[in-house]
């Protein structure tokens, strides 16, 4: 039987394929059957070689697929692979997985060894995009925040890093002089976020307690991988860029509770990078590039979503309860939405009170 530890090993050697459907299957065993290979951006695929196998989960058979595989003087590989979350580098994941499947001898009975393993493999994946999930957002969340820093003038940097609340479970990510600000970061082609509550998409009352938000955005933040360029940006660059901005703008006693925010962020799922220690780690040092960047004015009317109003009026349903998709189209009016990272920042520090 292989070791995770030999699978793991094996799967850190293996290379990306060289164009979209080339692969350089690795295979873990001599039987041929479990195996492991990359695309051409890296990321990581499970080779099962056989019949088609049948799923029981969803998770499991959206990231499973059954194919035909040409290969130069040798017969048709006919193969399922499964498909890893994208920011790929999950290889102790994979390992994992594999190491599982050749414990009960997939070599032998394949179908068997998946039935018993796809609930750990449904597990896994299910874990994996949480984690990748919240690495996007708080790629997003640095961005935004970069932004207001490079914006802001000097004596507002420190403040404006303070300010940022989207490290932690909180009503807003941001606020500042009256505007809230709420970033969603998605790798879909367009403004798609998911919404968890009525209070992601208006401002906050008034109350006894607090002057509430005059308006707020809602920061929308597409983002897909990058090769290695110069204009791609990553949660160890981002980090770096806000700290020479504290630094030089003589908020370094900042420095360090930034740091720890950051660690936090995600922290409940799975994830939390330290960047003393982990600036070359996997997947944190993934890159991307912006595809858009806008600012939505969700006081717009013409933001056709649901609003408290609307869900209040049913006394038989709880309006804390209620979450939904939003799909927002890229121009709604003319001043809406703000568009580009600068725009965006300058609008929320020239924000009125």
């Amino acid at each position: 039987m292989t070791s995770y530890e030999a699978v793991l090993e094996q799967i850190t050697a293996v290379p990306a394929g060289a164009t979209g459907n080339d692969r350089a299957i690795k295979w873990l065993t001599d039987a041929k059957v479990v195996g492991v290979a990359r695309n051409s951006d890296g990321r990581l695929e499970l080779f099962l070689a056989g019949g088609e196998l049948s799923p029981r989960t969803r998770i499991v058979q959206f990231a499973m697929r059954y194919h035909t595989w040409h290969r130069d003087a040798l017969p048709p590989l006919r193969a399922n692979r499964i498909c890893l979350p994208a920011l790929g580098h999950f290889d102790q994941v994979g390992a994992f997985i594999a190491a599982e499947l050749l414990r009960e001898k997939a070599d032998a009975n394949l179908v068997r060894a998946f039935a018993v393993t796809e609930p750990l493999i449904e597990l896994a994946i299910k874990r994996m995009e949480i984690s990748e999930n919240a690495i996007i957002g708080l790629v997003g969340e640095l961005l935004l925040l970069n932004a207001l820093c490079r914006r802001a003038a000097d004596t507002q940097v420190g403040q404006l890093v303070q300010a940022w609340d989207g490290w932690r479970r909180s009503e807003r990510d941001l606020t500042w002089q009256g505007t809230g600000v709420e970033v969603k970061t998605t790798t879909r082609p367009s403004s798609s976020h998911g919404i968890s509550g009525l209070h992601q998409v208006e401002p906050t009352p008034a109350c006894d307690d607090a002057i509430g938000e005059a308006r707020l955005l809602l920061v929308s933040i597409g983002l897909c991988q990058a090769e290695d360029n110069a204009t791609s940006v990553s949660i160890p660059t981002l980090v770096n860029s806000i700290i020479e901005r504290l630094n030089a703008t003589g908020a370094s006693g900042v420095v360090d509770e930034f740091l720890t925010r950051v660690s936090v962020y995600g922290a409940e799922s799975g994830i939390g990078y330290h960047h003393a220690t982990m600036i070359n780690d996997a997947p944190f040092a993934t890159k991307f590039n912006v595809t858009f960047f806008r600012g939505y004015d969700m006081a717009d009317p013409a933001v056709e979503v649901l609003r408290r109003d609307d869900v209040i009026s049913h006394q038989h349903v709880d309006a804390h309860s209620v979450t939904f998709r939003l799909e927002l189209p890229a121009t709604i009016s003319l001043n809406n939405p703000i568009v580009g990272a600068r725009r965006v920042a300058e609008a929320i520090i020239s924000s009125y009170s």
